[in-house]
């Protein structure tokens, strides 16, 4: 009797639970959280895994698609900045039938350019969820546990990382966590202001100081020499469009001067910062990367020039790449797949056509954030990022900063979008 009593009250609490877990399914509004709680895990896991960012992803779209109005979906697409992503998707599925490149190849460049159809779908998400600012806060705190973690490992390199790791660099390369950092710079900084104008000094002192340990990681520990340079392009921009002039002068002078002493006291910085113009002139004497680029781009305008207009269709480079280095002794790292300008990986690719398109998305995502508002600041910053950056990487079409591109201006675009109208009424539950 007494084990069917239990036979009993486990079957109850199955069933219990199934209904539970139904209720919660059949609920768009629960769902719709569901999925706010699937891309809040993909901004945590984006700076560690992209295993773990794909399978969050997956999750994530398959729960927003039982929650979108297919109606207000497509009217969202009319927007230039819903439709442009989708379109140089399109385009590097259409490019796959001119490349003379391996279906291997085709099949990863459509892949690379996959993740912008989220940008769309982000931004409906967040013009009808109050939890943008979560997806925003998850990536700055992930980040702040992995600069701890940098400075930890810079502090005593055996205490984290097997041996074989750049010092301070726990995960992914030091131009990703460059781009990280950064972004958590100017991150920490707006959450600093936002803290104070609301009378919150110590919150406000915190972000502040967490602003600065990202710097002081990037001048002491690993330094991307790409972010270094960004950065005062970046505080440049941001300043003078939010900012009054007198106040961006004064403040510019203010950084400058603490810029400079961080010159002096930081011998990374100045190590990475002076091996440009050292790599620059041993280019001809031995491989080095600012010597690469320069070959990149020196063949790259050759690629473009023999098919202007279309490109050599999707996937192409390294072919294009292969075919150059025949009959010439070159190393691995002078046949790429990837010109480091995304630009140039464009006009290869898909010709004036695809900068075109390139250029028209860039500019219109940066149009969507004129309001003075810190959202609209760290949506300026996103986009600025990603421009200035891509003249010297293809960030882009990268992994990690592709989707640190795509969650930053989905999520930033449809907050913004939130502000400016009532949120449509939610559908019909179901």
């Amino acid at each position: 009797m007494q084990y069917a009593s239990s036979d009993q009250n486990t079957a109850a609490g199955n069933e219990m639970w199934t209904r539970r877990l139904w209720g919660d399914w059949a609920s768009v509004s629960r769902r719709s959280r569901l999925a706010d709680q699937f891309a809040i895990l993909m901004a945590i896991s984006l700076p560690w895994s992209t295993t773990v960012l794909g399978i969050f992803t997956v999750l994530w779209l398959i729960t927003l698609a039982t929650v979108i109005d297919i109606f207000q979906f497509r009217k969202q697409l009319r927007r230039p900045s819903c439709w442009l992503p989708v379109a140089l998707f399109c385009l590097a599925v259409a490019g796959m039938a001119w490349a003379d490149a391996p279906l291997g190849a085709r099949t990863y460049a459509v892949g690379t350019m996959a993740k912008l159809l989220a940008i769309p779908l982000l931004i409906y998400q967040f013009e009808r969820s109050e939890n943008g600012i979560r997806i925003l806060l998850a990536f700055l705190a992930s980040c702040t546990a992995l600069l701890a973690l940098s400075w930890l490992n810079w502090l005593d390199p055996r205490t984290v990382l097997p041996s074989g790791r750049p010092i301070g660099v726990p995960v992914k390369n030091w131009i990703t966590q460059g781009v990280e950092f950064v972004l958590c710079i100017f991150g920490a900084a707006a959450l600093a202001v936002v803290m104070w104008r609301k009378q919150r000094p110590y919150a406000a002192t915190g972000f502040a100081l967490l602003g600065v340990a990202f710097f002081l990681n990037m001048a002491f520990v690993a330094s991307s020499r790409t972010s270094l340079v960004s950065l005062p392009v970046l505080l440049l921009i941001s300043t003078l469009r939010y900012i009054g002039w007198r106040r961006a002068i004064a403040l510019n002078l203010m950084i400058v001067i603490a810029a400079m002493l961080t010159w002096f006291l930081a011998p990374n910085l100045r190590k990475r910062i002076d091996s440009i113009q050292q790599e620059y002139s041993l280019r001809d004497s031995r491989i080095t990367s600012v010597g690469l680029r320069l070959e990149y781009w020196s063949h790259a305008r050759k690629f473009i020039s023999s098919a202007p207009l279309i490109g050599h269709g999707t996937g192409s480079i390294k072919t294009l790449f292969e075919r150059e280095a025949v009959g010439k002794t070159v190393t691995d790292e002078q046949v790429v797949a990837n010109p480091h300008n995304q630009t140039l990986y464009f006009a290869i690719e898909w010709g004036a056509i695809g900068v075109i398109l390139l250029y028209a998305m860039w500019i219109t995502h940066f149009l969507l954030f004129t309001e003075m508002r810190w959202i609209s600041w760290l949506g300026t910053i996103v986009v600025s990022q990603n421009i200035f950056d891509s003249l010297f990487n293809s960030h882009l079409s990268d992994y990690v900063e592709g989707w640190i591109y795509v969650l930053g201006v989905g999520v930033a675009a449809g907050m913004v979008s939130r502000t400016r109208k009532p949120p449509p009424t939610a559908a019909p539950s179901g």
